[in-house]
């Protein structure tokens, strides 16, 4: 007769099925962190983006949970869960070359309607986070899954669950280090999905090995086809004018070189583009004193310094250092100024090192760090402060709070200065914003706004100026001292803009202009900032038409 005990299923061995929690785990926070490297190129990295894939994870892995638990009651057989688990892994291993397309089509369709639409962001995204939880889900019934199916074979229920989540945990760490430290640098975003849903994929062939020859077939297939596609992907040649291009631990770098025709005849615009925000991040035209670009504002700080101290800087730091055109475009009238450069991505510098003018700064010194950090631990007092960090709609808030201004203060000289890139759209949210936060600290601001000399800009850039003691620059005398270049070049280009705003605004109105405190207006702290909602809103329609090639 057949004893009960020989009508029970029997699982493979303990340790096997540890495993494949550890994989399931890993692959799980694998999916979540590459998610946010897929999803960067058409949506961008802010924390709403990074709320979308964290929450859609949850919401998979709760139904995953609860499915899982189901499932091991009614057919408690670990065959099973490898055979639904097999195909989550082929879909994570595709899931890129799915995803961008749709991706493509969905701002597509709804950017059309970006200017009046929260709905269309939400529409693009809801169509993004399904893609990313429908193997999430899969990959959650794991767990319960194997406790139930262990527990009919063990007596220590609880001892065998708390392997399985240990194990689990243990692999979602690994998950979530690997692509940031490993991974996403090194081999880029398509392998590094293959290499998830691969590892997972190889693992749940062991019990699958009695189901004849077509999951061996199938895996193996799928293995080599993503394979071959990615290593394709990250092989294929440069298309001009793209030179460059490399995956760093915060983005995906592109340098492109541009010829310029009105320009010498050999003259290249050699221009640097990240995924973290819309615009570019540098532009610099060997050969040229000038960029040509809002950059060239950056010109104007020395000059509001030596207006305001009659002395030239001695010591400038720059939070944001990018392609080095602004330590380029101010050593050229202030070659003794030393400039300490800082930037939080390597990655980004040694991409950038050998196509900008590195080289033509001998006085810069660069720094990789956090431009707050760097700060803190700096010692030193510097004439100028120029903060560079903001790519919209991804701007630091932790660089534009009334405590970070407040320790901009305690490192500048008596008589220095605080300079600040503000890019801005018409409804100017974040500029007002930031603006008030800066008043909130230094008694007097001021800014100019960047006309471009031809053609547009997909956005308004804005120079903030703020100091202790008031450089009187909106004075028509001392505008035009910082205004009136000894080079022509330079002279040429701020007066061809003076003479557009004066076009625009009146023959009285001044470059620069004052920005008085408003005590019921915003100030962002440390503590309490809704900058990157504010910034979100007033991007967005610039982001859905940006992203999708589309110029608003």
């Amino acid at each position: 007769m057949i004893s009960p005990e020989n009508n029970k299923p029997h699982p493979p061995g303990t340790r096997y099925l540890i495993l494949l929690t550890f994989v399931s785990g890993m692959t799980i926070m694998g999916l979540e962190m590459c998610s946010g490297r897929l999803m960067a190129p058409f949506f961008g990295t802010s924390v709403m983006i990074w709320t979308v894939i964290i929450g859609s994870t949850m919401i998979a892995l709760t139904a995953g949970y609860y499915l899982g638990g189901l499932l091991a009651e009614k057919k408690p057989k670990v065959e099973f869960l490898a055979a639904i688990l097999f195909f989550a892994a082929s879909f994570v291993i595709f899931l890129p070359y799915v995803a961008q397309p749709v991706m493509e089509i969905a701002l597509g369709r709804f950017s059309v309607a970006a200017d009046s639409s929260s709905n269309a962001l939400v529409t693009a995204l809801s169509i993004c986070a399904l893609l990313i939880s429908a193997p999430a889900v899969i990959l959650g019934m794991t767990s319960p899954f194997i406790i139930h199916v262990a527990a009919l074979d063990s007596s220590g229920v609880g001892r065998t669950a708390g392997k399985v989540f240990a194990f689990s945990t243990l692999g979602s760490i690994l998950g979530t280090l690997m692509p940031a430290l490993i991974l996403l640098p090194w081999i880029g975003m398509r392998l590094s999905f293959l290499f998830f849903g691969g590892l997972l994929l190889c693992t749940v062939l062991w019990p699958l090995r009695r189901s004849g020859f077509f999951y061996f077939a199938a895996g193996t297939g799928i293995v080599i086809v993503a394979l071959l596609l990615g290593l394709n992907g990250l092989k294929a040649p440069l298309k001009p004018p793209l030179v460059h291009q490399r995956e760093t631990l915060y983005q995906h770098v592109s340098i492109f070189q541009i010829p310029i025709s009105s320009q010498k005849e050999d003259a290249r615009a050699t221009v640097l583009l990240t995924d973290a925000g819309i615009g570019m991040q540098s532009m610099w035209i060997e050969g040229s004193p000038i960029t040509d670009s809002w950059q060239d504002m950056f010109a104007l700080v020395p000059r509001v310094y030596y207006a305001a101290n009659r002395k030239f800087p001695d010591k400038m730091l720059l939070i944001g250092l990018g392609g080095a055109c602004a330590p380029y475009l101010i050593s050229q009238q202030y070659p003794d100024t030393v400039i300490d450069g800082v930037e939080i991505d390597r990655g980004l510098l040694e991409a950038a090192a050998p196509y900008f003018p590195f080289s033509y700064s001998p006085r810069l010194v660069s720094h990789v760090s956090d431009g707050r950090l760097f700060m803190r631990a700096s010692r030193g007092q510097y004439d100028i402060v120029l903060v560079d960090a903001f790519r919209p709609p991804h701007i630091p808030f932790h660089l534009a709070s009334l405590e970070f201004f407040a320790e901009v203060k305690q490192r500048m000289t008596g008589n220095g200065l605080l300079a600040m890139n503000i890019g801005t759209t018409g409804d100017k949210l974040v500029f007002r914003d930031i603006a008030n936060t800066v008043a909130a600290v230094f008694p007097h601001v001021y800014y100019a706004e960047y006309r471009p000399t031809e053609g547009g800009s997909v956005f308004t850039t804005r120079l903030l100026i703020a100091s202790e003691n008031d450089a009187k620059v909106n004075r028509p005398e001392v505008e035009s001292e910082i205004l009136d270049f000894p080079d022509q070049t330079w002279n040429k280009l701020f007066q061809v803009m003076r003479d557009s705003q004066r076009s625009a605004e009146g023959s009285e109105t001044s470059f620069f202009k004052k920005i008085p405190y408003d005590s019921a207006g915003t100030v962002f702290t440390d503590d309490l900032s809704a900058l990157e909602i504010v910034s979100e809103k007033e991007f967005m329609p610039l982001t859905l038409g940006y992203k999708s090639g589309v110029k608003k």
